[in-house]
């Protein structure tokens, strides 16, 4: 995302007021709720979609939290649908359950090296995400500024899983800098290995790290599109703490 062609903020009384960006997955976009009804939310939508096509966007894709009624409204008369909903699941890691060591056999759970493992984990990323909603391609230049180079970024709380010297799956781990929280930006396990217990061995490690490290909570997000992945996330204790919305429509020559 390139923040002076992909981002765009309004000002109204010398303070921000709402925001937009677009990255690759969709828009995300908010308005300052003492400020709605004035018509910016209209305005910032119409940006988006203007920016949207210029990206050559098959689908526009919104995401709003699920108790925006203001924000739906807005987005049902534009034309778009509920396509999906995303739950922010977390856990407090002083209720971390303690685990016996189950990673499957053969497998070995190192940190990241971003370095030497930025090739690798960039395409396991696109195989393990191809065929969700939500996952557009991206260069490996792209992967790491959005991901490997984000300022919390962890490598130490990251993991990656090797078998037989092949990388089977990672979990990337970010340190908030305004709370005592670890987030997963990106947990994938190779399609190939998938339904093994990798994906649950990255987070039981992962999770064991961020409490040692002295952190209070881990987060993530989830699809309803990836039942699996939420009931291995509630096997470990974690429960919703919100849920935002996915609405999209087709892109046509103007908005």
């Amino acid at each position: 995302m390139r923040l002076s062609l992909d981002a765009r903020v309004v000002e109204l009384d010398r303070r921000i007021v709402a925001y937009a960006m677009v990255r690759g997955p969709g828009t995300m976009a908010a308005v300052a709720p003492e400020y709605e009804g004035r018509g910016i939310g209209t305005g910032i939508l119409d940006w988006a979609q203007r920016r949207e096509r210029e990206l050559g966007r098959s689908e526009h894709r919104q995401w709003i939290g699920s108790g925006n009624q203001r924000g739906k409204t807005l987005l049902l008369a534009a034309g778009y649908q509920l396509a999906r909903s995303y739950w922010r699941m977390a856990l407090r890691l002083e209720h971390l359950r303690a685990h016996p060591d189950n990673a499957p056999e053969g497998l070995r759970l190192r940190s990241l090296d971003v370095e030497r493992d930025a090739t690798a984990v960039h395409a396991l990323d696109a195989a393990s995400f191809a065929g969700a909603p939500d996952y557009r391609p991206e260069s490996l230049q792209a992967f790491r500024e959005e991901h490997l180079g984000a300022h919390d970024l962890d490598p130490q709380l990251s993991r990656v899983a090797e078998r037989g010297g092949q990388l089977a799956g990672f979990i990337l781990s970010r340190r908030r800098t305004d709370a005592p929280v670890g987030f997963v930006d990106i947990l994938a396990v190779d399609p190939r290995h998938q339904g093994k217990g990798i994906g649950t061995a990255l987070l039981e490690q992962a999770f064991g790290l961020f409490r040692a490290a002295g952190l209070e909570e881990a987060q993530l997000g989830v699809a309803s599109s990836n039942p699996r992945a939420l009931s291995v996330y509630e096997r470990l204790g974690m429960t919703p703490r919100f849920r935002y919305d996915t609405y999209e429509r087709p892109v046509t020559k103007r908005a």
